[in-house]
């Protein structure tokens, strides 16, 4: 019976149902080297407060959202997305230097980000999808006074995903973010490409 008892205990001690926290991935590529001379300043990052929770969201009908208790972000999702649109920005190189968070230097740039929609919709459960939403602006900063917006874009993602776990919820996610930066990267070399 003793050994019963310990053999049940041992399957508890790692139970399937345990938090599992995750964070957004970042460009494997090495920061771009041939960089404009701008330096920028990612000075913003917000979520719609429908979001804000570190716990993940999941869209089960039209005006019905549920939380997982036991799937969520490491750390504050604005302060996990900032980490990656900054790694993001830096590796492609198209807007310049780009500063960490309390970076003594003075921007010539600076970029602020709305996540208007960060969930996993589950509205059809036999096609399950991540979504996220981003509205970029980027503006000139001169004499420490706000100038010309260079960039002001909304994308929004919808990446169907593999399984229904929160796994696969954040693989979703990372792919949604990865072809947002791509668009607004491509989208500011454009609208800029005389200025260089």
């Amino acid at each position: 019976m003793l050994f019963a008892a310990a053999v049940l205990c041992g399957c508890a001690s790692d139970p399937v149902w345990k938090r599992q926290v995750f964070a957004f991935s970042q460009p494997a590529d090495p920061p771009a080297t041939n960089v404009p001379s701008n330096i920028v300043a990612l000075n913003r990052v917000s979520i719609s407060p429908l979001f804000q929770s570190r716990s993940f969201t999941y869209r089960k009908a039209e005006d019905s959202y549920e939380q997982d208790p036991y799937a969520g972000f490491l750390i504050p999702p604005e302060r996990a997305l900032g980490e990656a649109i900054r790694a993001w920005l830096r590796a492609s190189g198209v807007f310049g230097r780009v500063l960490d968070p309390g970076s003594g230097l003075a921007p010539t740039l600076i970029a602020e980000v709305s996540i208007n929609e960060l969930y996993g919709d589950f509205r059809k459960s036999s096609q399950p999808a991540g979504i996220i939403e981003v509205h970029f602006v980027c503006y000139e900063v001169k004499d420490e006074a706000a100038g010309r917006i260079v960039l002001d874009k909304v994308c929004t993602r919808e990446t169907p995903m593999t399984r229904k776990t929160p796994g696969a919820l954040m693989a979703a996610w990372n792919a949604d973010l990865r072809e947002i930066m791509d668009e607004i990267n491509s989208a500011y070399a454009k609208a800029n490409s005389n200025d260089r």
